[in-house]
């Protein structure tokens, strides 16, 4: 809450949350949870300042409710599993109550990728990751970099341990939505991540280890040093998910 304010007087949210483990704690973190992060910088894409003398009242443009459709789950450059059961919740809005409860929407299990078990042959573009540039130097901030590739045959996708997941039939999400990842389908939770489906630009939400919440020692046992979480979702708009809905393997990024 009080980065949010310091947001809303005019501060960016990089400068709300440097300025709040300043002031606040004793070890420079303060808010440490990536989602609580990721929600900050949410409020402020939702402001928009009067410039001049005098200014004005700060203008705030909630959006628009936004459902998308969760098509795939994959996790990226994995080790030591070989399976990943994940459960995805929205919160439920209750009304002249405060609390919104989570409810869940799906429940499934991320399995390995192995050769040949994709379902189409047709070029597919996706997002991957390579560490280094193409003369092999590393990089000075030792994150792998994202790229385009398109390959009939996803070879990428073997060279690193992949755990994946595609809906038979998409999953609907709208809102603020959670999805916990587990050791097992009861307990054992490696992390989680939050976010608002109004805040989808693309088709695809990556998260990198640094992205997710509560990533304890189980957690960090299963990540690679390119470990990637990602959710690939539908078009925005309705109508484009329904023409591309009859030709589903084609539209896929991988």
């Amino acid at each position: 809450m009080v980065c949010a304010y310091l947001v809303y007087t005019g501060m960016s949210a990089e400068e709300a949350l440097q300025l709040y483990a300043q002031k606040r704690t004793t070890n420079n973190e303060g808010v440490s949870i990536p989602s609580q992060r990721r929600y900050v910088g949410y409020w402020e894409k939702l402001l928009s300042f009067t410039r001049g003398i005098g200014n004005g009242p700060v203008d705030v443009h909630l959006p628009q409710p936004c459902s998308r459709e969760l098509r795939r789950i994959r996790l990226y450059d994995t080790v030591n599993t070989n399976s990943v059961f994940f459960v995805v919740s929205e919160l439920q809005e209750i009304p002249d109550q405060m609390n919104r409860p989570p409810v869940e929407v799906a429940k499934r299990c991320c399995r390995q990728i192995k050769k040949g078990s994709e379902a189409n042959c047709s070029p597919r573009y996706f997002l991957s990751y390579v560490e280094g540039d193409e003369e092999g130097a590393t990089q000075e901030s030792e994150e792998p970099r994202v790229v385009v590739q398109m390959d009939t045959e996803s070879p990428i996708l073997y060279q690193k341990n992949c755990l994946d997941y595609r809906f038979n039939k998409p999953v609907e999400v709208k809102g603020d939505v959670r999805v916990i990842f587990y050791q097992k389908l009861i307990g054992g939770r490696l992390f989680y991540a939050c976010f608002n489906t109004a805040f989808i630009k693309s088709s695809l939400l990556q998260f990198t280890i640094r992205d997710l919440d509560k990533v304890g020692s189980a957690g960090r046992s299963i990540c690679g040093p390119a470990f990637c979480v990602e959710l690939l979702f539908g078009p925005a708009n309705r109508s484009l998910s329904s023409a591309f809905s009859s030709n589903y393997d084609v539209m896929n990024l991988y």
